[in-house]
């Protein structure tokens, strides 16, 4: 996926539009603006460096989202107030996802010590607050995990996951 500044601008405004707190809009075009630096090119990832540290400092430290600069995002992501998420810088996230706070996607350690992959999420994804999602797990379109839930198998499109572990509660069609 090419970064450009047509698609960064494209994002920036939906990502306005989904968000309706100053935070979480602050956040998501500071993001947007230094996933743009960073993916670029090496002139643009030198030259923005004081910003990426910002960024850094400022939603990572002082507000408590980690999304890193790298990090693969659709447009049009919405955070719901967004303290203590956690994503990991290879997750892929789709366009139009909702994630509340305490969110968490990442990796796991395997028993023989290796690290698993990382979630690939697809588009219209809702997530509920405190729910993790670790591993190589893919989570289809549309689907909505629930608060606190624990995702380690792969989710459909269209399904509904909660509990620890989660367990599908539903698909089909009835999912908007």
């Amino acid at each position: 996926m090419t970064v450009t500044l047509r698609k960064t601008l494209d994002a920036v405004v939906l990502d306005y539009v989904r968000n309706p707190y100053f935070k979480t809009r602050f956040v998501m075009i500071f993001f947007r603006i230094v996933n743009y630096l960073a993916c670029r090119s090496a002139v643009t990832l030198i030259c923005g460096a004081p910003l990426i540290i910002l960024y850094i400092f400022v939603c990572d430290w002082l507000m408590g989202i980690e999304i890193p600069v790298k990090t693969r995002i659709g447009k049009g992501l919405a955070l719901f107030h967004g303290t203590g998420m956690v994503i990991n810088g290879y997750v892929v996230i789709g366009e139009y996802c909702t994630l509340r706070h305490g969110v968490t996607l990442g990796n796991t350690i395997q028993r023989d010590g290796s690290i698993s992959g990382v979630p690939k999420i697809g588009d219209h994804v809702e997530f509920g607050a405190h729910c993790v999602v670790v591993g190589d797990v893919l989570v289809g379109d549309h689907a909505r995990i629930g608060a606190g839930a624990v995702v380690l198998t792969d989710v459909p499109a269209r399904a509904v996951a909660v509990g620890v572990p989660a367990r599908i509660l539903e698909t089909g069609d009835c999912i908007q």
